[in-house]
Protein backbone atom coordinates (compact mmCIF):
# COMPACT_ATOMS: atom_id res chain seq x y z
CA UNK A 1 0.00 0.00 0.00
CA UNK A 2 1.29 3.48 -0.85
CA UNK A 3 1.53 6.11 1.86
CA UNK A 4 -1.90 7.78 2.25
CA UNK A 5 -0.25 11.20 2.55
CA UNK A 6 3.17 12.70 2.42
CA UNK A 7 4.85 13.66 5.67
CA UNK A 8 3.15 16.57 7.40
CA UNK A 9 4.81 19.95 7.51
CA UNK A 10 4.91 22.09 10.65
CA UNK A 11 2.33 24.39 9.09
CA UNK A 12 -0.06 21.49 8.53
CA UNK A 13 0.32 20.02 12.02
CA UNK A 14 0.32 23.12 14.25
CA UNK A 15 -1.94 26.08 14.90
CA UNK A 16 -5.64 26.42 15.64
CA UNK A 17 -6.63 24.83 12.33
CA UNK A 18 -4.46 21.81 11.65
CA UNK A 19 -4.54 18.26 10.36
CA UNK A 20 -5.44 16.29 13.48
CA UNK A 21 -5.65 12.75 12.14
CA UNK A 22 -6.25 10.33 9.32
CA UNK A 23 -9.56 8.47 8.96
CA UNK A 24 -9.87 4.95 7.57
CA UNK A 25 -13.08 3.08 6.78
CA UNK A 26 -13.20 -0.35 8.38
CA UNK A 27 -16.72 -1.23 7.24
CA UNK A 28 -20.06 0.20 6.08
CA UNK A 29 -23.34 0.84 7.88
CA UNK A 30 -26.05 -1.07 9.71
CA UNK A 31 -28.80 0.40 7.52
CA UNK A 32 -27.56 -1.25 4.34
CA UNK A 33 -26.13 -4.37 6.04
CA UNK A 34 -22.53 -3.48 5.28
CA UNK A 35 -21.35 -2.98 8.88
CA UNK A 36 -19.01 -5.93 9.53
CA UNK A 37 -20.62 -8.05 12.24
CA UNK A 38 -19.72 -11.21 14.14
CA UNK A 39 -23.25 -12.60 13.84
CA UNK A 40 -24.92 -12.73 10.42
CA UNK A 41 -27.75 -10.40 9.60
CA UNK A 42 -31.22 -11.91 10.21
CA UNK A 43 -32.44 -14.43 7.62
CA UNK A 44 -29.09 -14.51 5.84
CA UNK A 45 -25.48 -15.67 6.06
CA UNK A 46 -24.25 -12.15 5.38
CA UNK A 47 -21.85 -10.52 7.86
CA UNK A 48 -21.42 -7.25 5.99
CA UNK A 49 -18.09 -6.11 4.58
CA UNK A 50 -14.60 -5.03 5.50
CA UNK A 51 -12.84 -2.31 3.54
CA UNK A 52 -9.36 -2.68 5.03
CA UNK A 53 -6.63 -5.28 4.96
CA UNK A 54 -4.23 -5.84 7.83
CA UNK A 55 -1.52 -4.32 5.64
CA UNK A 56 -3.54 -1.14 5.09
CA UNK A 57 -4.13 -0.76 8.82
CA UNK A 58 -0.43 -1.27 9.52
CA UNK A 59 0.51 1.36 6.93
CA UNK A 60 -1.96 3.83 8.44
CA UNK A 61 -0.62 3.13 11.92
CA UNK A 62 2.97 3.73 10.84
CA UNK A 63 2.09 7.01 9.11
CA UNK A 64 -0.06 8.36 11.96
CA UNK A 65 2.47 7.48 14.67
CA UNK A 66 5.33 8.90 12.61
CA UNK A 67 3.48 12.17 12.05
CA UNK A 68 2.08 12.34 15.59
CA UNK A 69 -1.59 12.59 14.62
CA UNK A 70 -4.57 10.47 15.58
CA UNK A 71 -5.66 7.40 13.64
CA UNK A 72 -9.45 7.20 13.25
CA UNK A 73 -11.53 4.26 12.08
CA UNK A 74 -15.12 4.27 10.92
CA UNK A 75 -16.09 0.98 12.58
CA UNK A 76 -19.77 0.24 13.27
CA UNK A 77 -19.71 -3.55 13.44
CA UNK A 78 -18.21 -5.65 16.24
CA UNK A 79 -16.23 -7.83 13.83
CA UNK A 80 -14.49 -4.79 12.37
CA UNK A 81 -13.74 -3.47 15.86
CA UNK A 82 -12.31 -6.88 16.76
CA UNK A 83 -9.86 -6.70 13.86
CA UNK A 84 -8.66 -3.26 14.97
CA UNK A 85 -8.20 -4.45 18.55
CA UNK A 86 -6.32 -7.55 17.41
CA UNK A 87 -3.88 -5.48 15.36
CA UNK A 88 -3.38 -2.38 17.50
CA UNK A 89 -4.26 -3.09 21.15
CA UNK A 90 -0.71 -4.10 22.10
CA UNK A 91 1.09 -1.33 20.21
CA UNK A 92 2.58 1.71 21.94
CA UNK A 93 0.44 4.87 21.88
CA UNK A 94 2.13 7.96 20.48
CA UNK A 95 -0.10 10.92 21.41
CA UNK A 96 0.77 12.92 24.53
CA UNK A 97 -0.72 12.02 27.92
CA UNK A 98 -4.10 10.29 27.90
CA UNK A 99 -5.04 11.59 24.45
CA UNK A 100 -6.26 8.62 22.37
CA UNK A 101 -3.87 7.69 19.60
CA UNK A 102 -6.60 5.60 17.95
CA UNK A 103 -10.26 6.61 17.79
CA UNK A 104 -13.10 4.25 16.89
CA UNK A 105 -15.80 6.29 15.17
CA UNK A 106 -19.52 5.53 14.72
CA UNK A 107 -19.24 2.59 17.12
CA UNK A 108 -22.58 0.75 17.18
CA UNK A 109 -21.95 -2.85 18.29
CA UNK A 110 -19.48 -3.47 21.10
CA UNK A 111 -19.61 -6.55 23.33
CA UNK A 112 -18.48 -6.83 26.97
CA UNK A 113 -15.15 -8.41 26.11
CA UNK A 114 -14.40 -5.62 23.66
CA UNK A 115 -15.28 -3.00 26.29
CA UNK A 116 -12.72 -4.62 28.57
CA UNK A 117 -10.10 -4.83 25.84
CA UNK A 118 -10.50 -1.16 24.93
CA UNK A 119 -9.91 -0.12 28.55
CA UNK A 120 -7.06 -2.56 29.25
CA UNK A 121 -5.13 -2.12 26.00
CA UNK A 122 -1.64 -0.69 25.92
CA UNK A 123 -2.90 1.49 23.08
CA UNK A 124 -4.98 4.51 24.10
CA UNK A 125 -8.35 4.06 22.37
CA UNK A 126 -11.15 6.60 22.20
CA UNK A 127 -14.73 5.66 21.31
CA UNK A 128 -17.20 7.91 19.47
CA UNK A 129 -20.81 6.83 19.05
CA UNK A 130 -23.70 8.44 17.16
CA UNK A 131 -27.05 7.55 18.69
CA UNK A 132 -28.61 9.81 16.07
CA UNK A 133 -28.23 6.93 13.58
CA UNK A 134 -30.44 4.62 15.65
CA UNK A 135 -32.87 7.51 16.22
CA UNK A 136 -33.13 8.47 12.54
CA UNK A 137 -32.72 5.04 10.92
CA UNK A 138 -34.74 3.03 13.45
CA UNK A 139 -36.70 1.11 10.81
CA UNK A 140 -33.62 -0.32 9.12
CA UNK A 141 -31.88 -1.03 12.45
CA UNK A 142 -34.96 -2.90 13.68
CA UNK A 143 -35.05 -4.91 10.44
CA UNK A 144 -31.32 -5.57 10.12
CA UNK A 145 -30.27 -6.43 13.69
CA UNK A 146 -31.16 -9.45 15.79
CA UNK A 147 -32.77 -8.95 19.19
CA UNK A 148 -29.42 -9.48 20.89
CA UNK A 149 -27.71 -6.96 18.64
CA UNK A 150 -30.49 -4.41 19.18
CA UNK A 151 -30.05 -4.69 22.94
CA UNK A 152 -26.37 -3.71 22.74
CA UNK A 153 -26.51 -1.22 19.86
CA UNK A 154 -25.34 2.28 20.82
CA UNK A 155 -25.12 1.53 24.54
CA UNK A 156 -24.66 5.17 25.50
CA UNK A 157 -25.07 4.67 29.27
CA UNK A 158 -22.79 1.61 29.33
CA UNK A 159 -20.18 3.45 27.27
CA UNK A 160 -20.42 6.51 29.53
CA UNK A 161 -19.99 4.47 32.71
CA UNK A 162 -17.48 1.85 31.59
CA UNK A 163 -15.24 3.41 28.94
CA UNK A 164 -12.42 5.71 29.97
CA UNK A 165 -12.56 7.82 26.82
CA UNK A 166 -15.90 8.19 25.03
CA UNK A 167 -18.02 10.88 23.42
CA UNK A 168 -21.22 11.42 21.44
CA UNK A 169 -21.49 13.06 18.04
CA UNK A 170 -24.44 14.31 16.01
CA UNK A 171 -22.56 13.47 12.78
CA UNK A 172 -23.94 16.66 11.22
CA UNK A 173 -24.41 17.07 8.34
CA UNK A 174 -23.78 13.48 7.21
CA UNK A 175 -26.73 11.65 8.80
CA UNK A 176 -29.91 10.99 6.82
CA UNK A 177 -31.95 12.83 9.46
CA UNK A 178 -33.14 16.24 8.25
CA UNK A 179 -32.05 18.16 11.35
CA UNK A 180 -29.03 16.42 12.89
CA UNK A 181 -28.07 19.05 15.45
CA UNK A 182 -26.62 18.42 18.88
CA UNK A 183 -29.88 19.03 20.73
CA UNK A 184 -31.76 16.41 18.71
CA UNK A 185 -29.00 13.99 19.62
CA UNK A 186 -29.04 14.96 23.32
CA UNK A 187 -32.80 14.47 23.53
CA UNK A 188 -32.56 11.07 21.81
CA UNK A 189 -29.83 9.91 24.21
CA UNK A 190 -31.87 11.05 27.22
CA UNK A 191 -35.29 9.65 26.31
CA UNK A 192 -34.02 6.74 24.14
CA UNK A 193 -36.82 7.12 21.63
CA UNK A 194 -36.63 6.94 17.85
CA UNK A 195 -37.94 9.58 15.47
CA UNK A 196 -41.30 7.76 15.45
CA UNK A 197 -41.55 7.52 19.26
CA UNK A 198 -40.49 3.87 19.50
CA UNK A 199 -38.56 2.97 22.66
CA UNK A 200 -34.91 2.01 22.15
CA UNK A 201 -33.57 0.04 25.13
CA UNK A 202 -34.60 2.46 27.88
CA UNK A 203 -31.98 1.02 30.25
CA UNK A 204 -29.32 2.77 28.16
CA UNK A 205 -30.72 6.29 28.68
CA UNK A 206 -28.46 8.94 30.23
CA UNK A 207 -29.29 12.19 32.04
CA UNK A 208 -29.16 15.67 30.51
CA UNK A 209 -26.04 16.63 32.55
CA UNK A 210 -24.34 13.42 31.42
CA UNK A 211 -25.26 14.13 27.79
CA UNK A 212 -23.87 17.67 27.99
CA UNK A 213 -20.68 16.43 29.63
CA UNK A 214 -20.16 13.72 27.03
CA UNK A 215 -20.50 16.39 24.33
CA UNK A 216 -18.14 18.89 26.00
CA UNK A 217 -15.60 17.90 28.67
CA UNK A 218 -15.30 14.28 27.62
CA UNK A 219 -15.38 15.19 23.95
CA UNK A 220 -12.38 17.49 24.41
CA UNK A 221 -10.50 14.56 25.95
CA UNK A 222 -10.74 12.65 22.66
CA UNK A 223 -9.39 15.43 20.44
CA UNK A 224 -6.28 17.58 20.84
CA UNK A 225 -8.14 20.27 22.79
CA UNK A 226 -7.82 18.95 26.35
CA UNK A 227 -7.17 21.70 28.93
CA UNK A 228 -8.15 24.32 26.34
CA UNK A 229 -11.78 23.63 25.42
CA UNK A 230 -14.64 21.59 26.85
CA UNK A 231 -15.60 23.56 29.96
CA UNK A 232 -15.95 27.05 31.37
CA UNK A 233 -13.15 27.19 33.92
CA UNK A 234 -10.00 29.07 34.79
CA UNK A 235 -7.25 28.45 32.29
CA UNK A 236 -9.62 27.47 29.47
CA UNK A 237 -10.24 29.77 26.53
CA UNK A 238 -13.53 31.63 26.66
CA UNK A 239 -15.28 29.77 23.83
CA UNK A 240 -18.92 28.96 24.60
CA UNK A 241 -22.52 29.29 23.42
CA UNK A 242 -25.57 30.95 24.97
CA UNK A 243 -28.87 29.09 24.59
CA UNK A 244 -32.42 30.35 24.44
CA UNK A 245 -33.55 28.05 27.27
CA UNK A 246 -32.18 26.10 30.24
CA UNK A 247 -31.91 22.52 28.98
CA UNK A 248 -31.32 21.28 32.54
CA UNK A 249 -34.79 22.34 33.73
CA UNK A 250 -37.11 22.22 30.71
CA UNK A 251 -39.15 19.17 29.78
CA UNK A 252 -37.08 16.64 27.84
CA UNK A 253 -39.56 16.92 24.97
CA UNK A 254 -38.43 20.53 24.40
CA UNK A 255 -34.69 19.89 24.19
CA UNK A 256 -34.62 19.42 20.43
CA UNK A 257 -36.21 22.87 20.02
CA UNK A 258 -33.27 24.62 21.67
CA UNK A 259 -31.63 27.42 19.69
CA UNK A 260 -28.21 28.99 19.97
CA UNK A 261 -28.58 32.71 20.73
CA UNK A 262 -24.89 33.62 20.84
CA UNK A 263 -21.52 32.07 20.02
CA UNK A 264 -18.31 33.32 21.63
CA UNK A 265 -14.79 32.35 20.49
CA UNK A 266 -11.85 33.30 22.72
CA UNK A 267 -13.96 35.90 24.48
CA UNK A 268 -15.21 37.52 21.27
CA UNK A 269 -18.85 37.30 20.21
CA UNK A 270 -18.89 35.94 16.67
CA UNK A 271 -22.61 35.20 16.28
CA UNK A 272 -25.91 36.56 17.62
CA UNK A 273 -29.34 35.39 16.54
CA UNK A 274 -31.42 38.24 15.15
Amino acid sequence: MKEPLGELTDEQSTGRVKLGGIKLFMDGSVSNRTAWTKDPYPDSEDHGMTALTDEAIQAGYEWASRNQVQMLFHAMGDRGIEQILDLLADKEPWMDGDMPSVRLEHVTLLDKDQLRRVNEAKMNFGVVTQFIFFFAEYDSYFQNLSEGQLQRADQVKTFYEELDRVTLSSDAPATTWADPDVFVSIKAAVDRKAYNGADIVQEEAITVPQAVRIYTTRSAELAPYQDVLGQIAEGFEASFIVLDRDIFTIDVEEIDQTLVEQTWIRGEKVFERQ
